[in-house]
């Protein structure tokens, strides 16, 4: 369709004036601390939990200080998939805050958090190009978790118990403490809950009479868990007794957990409380956490015919991966169980009457003479 020229300096003018602006908002690059607070802001607008908003700045900001202090980039456009694939490879041989080496499923973690911030970055035109496009993530090596035996079940729950040493605690402040890390444990060994999940929980999310707690997990989605008689028991003692207030006076917003001091127990207290529990237990062929009550919650369910669909909506996991994992875990006592369930050799066709044995054996030796 022609246009007259006077359209046609209008339409011109119009295009101009727009590939200007555009030029222009190119030209503003997004610092790397500008870019990590934008992202943090949609988490949150989008309703994530704070503890996963924190799982992501610590991520990204390991990441971006990496970039920063390696290749002294201000810019989050500036980033390449090359500084993506040097810092992943520097992952593989660094160690953490804590001084261990980084697992690969930490580093797939990291990858996948890194992934996730450069998508958002990219999608709303915050970059011109994603240098996480078409970087694969780290494979994760498949090792099976070293789970709790019964015996070290027995040993975690006496060394809940604190002896007196010194005047650093009162003989009720070691009772308390005790009471409360004791029903700490049993409740992360009896549903499988994250430690988050155990010291965030709440009065309100407990149901004493149907034994029940709700659970707000990622992605602020509400999980209804049974917890059982044992962890029942030690939630009552600890509360009734040594939480440090009568139970008839607790709010419904008051947190169950609570630290030496009276406020809530958060999750680097109750990794401690592990640390303590591991040496005094004298367990040392195996990690002593709250993840790995967990992950014993989980193969032992399964082995006792727990349904797997059942299982992933406790654990609250989003993908099946987990599951699987804890499946191949379950199945190491497959032998055992084979031994045990067999029905060929359970068939009383294939058992010899007393002596039988014996008579058949005596009777291969003579003709062995015999020729």
């Amino acid at each position: 369709m022609k246009q007259s020229r006077k359209r046609r300096g209008k339409h011109s003018e119009n295009v101009s004036s727009s590939e200007i602006v555009q030029a222009g908002r190119k030209r503003e690059k997004l610092s790397l601390d500008d870019a990590l607070h934008l992202f943090l802001l949609s988490r949150g607008a989008a309703g994530y939990t704070d503890a996963t908003k924190k799982d992501y700045k610590v991520v990204i900001g390991l990441f971006l200080r990496y970039i920063r202090e390696t290749y002294q980039y201000s810019f989050i456009e500036d980033v390449t998939e090359t500084n993506i694939l040097e810092w992943l490879a520097y992952l593989q041989g660094a160690t953490s805050e804590r001084g261990r080496p980084f697992s690969s499923r930490s580093i797939e973690t990291y990858s996948t958090d890194v992934s996730i911030f450069f998508n958002w970055l990219f999608q709303h035109k915050h970059i011109s190009v994603n240098p996480m496009s078409t970087v694969k993530h780290p494979k994760v090596e498949k090792t099976l978790f070293r789970l709790f035996t019964e015996d070290e079940l027995k040993a975690l729950d006496t060394a809940c118990g604190r002896a007196a040493k010194g005047k650093a605690l009162t003989e009720d402040e070691r009772k308390a403490l005790t009471a409360r890390d004791r029903a700490f444990l049993w409740l992360l060994l009896s549903t499988g809950i994250r430690v988050s999940e155990a010291c965030g929980l709440l009065f309100s999310d407990i149901d004493w009479k149907e034994e029940m707690i709700y659970v707000q997990g990622k992605g602020k989605k509400e999980r209804r868990i049974p917890f059982g008689k044992v962890a029942k028991q030690h939630l009552d003692t600890y509360v009734r007794y040594w939480r440090g207030e009568p139970f008839e006076k607790v709010r419904p917003d008051d947190h169950v957990f609570l630290g030496a001091f009276g406020g809530p127990l958060t999750s680097n207290t109750a990794w401690r409380i592990f640390a303590r529990l591991k040496q005094v237990a004298g367990i040392t062929d195996k990690r002593v956490s709250p993840h790995t009550c967990r992950h014993w919650f989980a193969v032992n369910a399964i082995k006792r015919g727990m349904p797997t669909v059942v299982l992933k909506d406790i654990l609250g996991h989003g993908s099946w991966d987990m599951i699987e994992i804890y499946v191949r875990l379950a199945e190491q006592d497959l032998k055992e169980s084979y031994t045990q369930f067999s029905p060929v050799d359970a068939l009383d066709m294939h058992r010899y009457p007393k002596g039988r044995r014996a008579q058949l054996r005596d009777w291969r030796n003579s003709r062995k003479r015999n020729t």
